[in-house]
């Protein structure tokens, strides 16, 4: 009788230990949510992007506002440098552009402060050459080393003497050095993603605000996404379609030009899923999972901006009128903005772009730049991503 209760205690305590560790080792499945929709304890939304918002409407602005002859480089300066002056006064004092332009945490980027300050200056330059070089000579007509204004066919373009539109070169740049960079190198970064852990699994509110129904890996991961979608009609439920009133937003309206195309389709939903299954793996703490929608983030994203590149820069070629000066301005501001992405799991190094940079803005610019260039900075950053220049240059923009 003892053998044969001890046999029955031995094997019900090999189940018991068999299911235990099972239990320990299994976690439940993450399921993304059918729209990007979550909500706190307080059975409240915990989705919170209004910041980012707030940057896209300003910077949506600053571009018309340099697309235009009706403000003071003063004005222009204020809108970039102080977060004021702008048409929508509710913006006023909410946020400084300037200040966010490569402003990603050091910790996660490789961009140095002296880098950053250099990029600032640039474009100061530009909103500062735009306003009294451009201005100046807004009925002249522009050639190589004349500002003025160009028309070819239907479009007009009001550029300076080096041929920069520069409300083209400061909107694309504004993509990269504020918007991907905010997005790859801090808030879907594995080094954020690391630090706030300990937070979020104690349920710290962000930035100890109580009030606040969110951590910050929460909040974090919400402002890349804000980035992206913040401007469409229902954020939570993204429109994919080019048609311009569905085009909201700068980098969303990017992406949804790349995944148009048939060599490129997917991306968009690559992105948008996983940012909902991302956030639900934040949710559930399954800090594992968030990493691989987070990598998949980084590396969608990355791609947006090279296929861009690619794409304006073969625009660019041929000879030099509105058409081309007006693609090579936003391949410009597209090619600064490589350096805010990744390539194979590694952020762009300065001096992998330094050529490209260089070839587009020596002697006189973009009038200067030759086809032969062109095609040779066109194919080596195709190369970098794995497309075809064939691939990039058929996008409808």
């Amino acid at each position: 009788m003892k053998r044969v209760l001890f046999s029955v205690l031995a094997v019900s305590a090999i189940i018991f230990s068999s299911c235990s560790s099972d239990d320990e080792v299994v976690k439940p499945e993450v399921v993304a949510p059918a729209t990007y929709s979550f909500e706190g304890a307080d059975n409240k939304s915990n989705v919170s992007f209004s910041g980012q918002v707030i940057r896209l409407k300003m910077a949506a602005e600053l571009k018309s506002a340099l697309g235009e002859n009706t403000k003071t480089e003063d004005q222009l300066m204020d809108m970039f440098s102080k977060g004021t002056g702008f048409d929508n006064t509710s913006l006023d004092g909410k946020k400084i552009l300037r200040e966010t332009v490569a402003s990603a945490p050091f910790a996660y980027t490789n961009v140095t402060s002296v880098e950053a300050d250099a990029l600032r200056l640039k474009m100061d330059g530009w909103i500062k050459d735009h306003a009294t070089t451009v201005y100046g000579n807004w009925s002249t007509d522009a050639s190589e080393g004349t500002a003025g204004k160009l028309t070819t066919g239907t479009r007009t373009v009001y550029v300076g003497a080096n041929g920069f539109e520069y409300n083209q070169a400061v909107a694309k740049t504004l993509i990269g050095a504020v918007i991907t960079d905010q997005i790859v190198n801090k808030y879907v970064s594995q080094g954020f993603i690391d630090d706030n852990k300990a937070d979020h699994e104690a349920g710290k509110p962000y930035n100890g605000d109580a009030t606040k129904n969110y951590t910050g890996l929460q909040h974090g991961w919400d402002e890349a996404y804000g980035y992206i979608f913040g401007l469409e009609t229902n954020p939570a439920t993204p429109v994919n379609s080019i048609n311009k009133e569905d085009r909201k937003g700068f980098l969303n309206s990017y992406l949804k030009s790349v995944d148009n195309d048939t060599k490129f389709k997917g991306i968009f939903n690559d992105i948008y899923n996983a940012f909902k299954l991302g956030r639900a793996a934040v949710d559930a703490k399954d800090y594992e999972l968030a990493g691989k929608q987070a990598k998949i983030i980084r590396e969608s994203i990355s791609k947006v901006i090279g296929v861009m590149a690619v794409h304006y820069l073969l625009k660019g070629k041929g000879a030099k009128d509105a058409n081309t000066l007006h693609a090579l301005s936003e391949a410009y501001g597209f090619v600064l903005s490589l350096r805010y992405v990744e390539i194979n799991g590694n952020q762009v190094q300065a001096n992998q772009i330094a050529t490209s940079i260089s070839a587009l803005e020596a002697n006189n610019g973009l009038w200067s730049v030759t086809d032969t260039q062109l095609d040779q900075i066109a194919g080596a950053l195709a190369g970098y991503f794995g497309f075809s220049v064939e691939d990039a240059l058929s996008l409808k923009d």
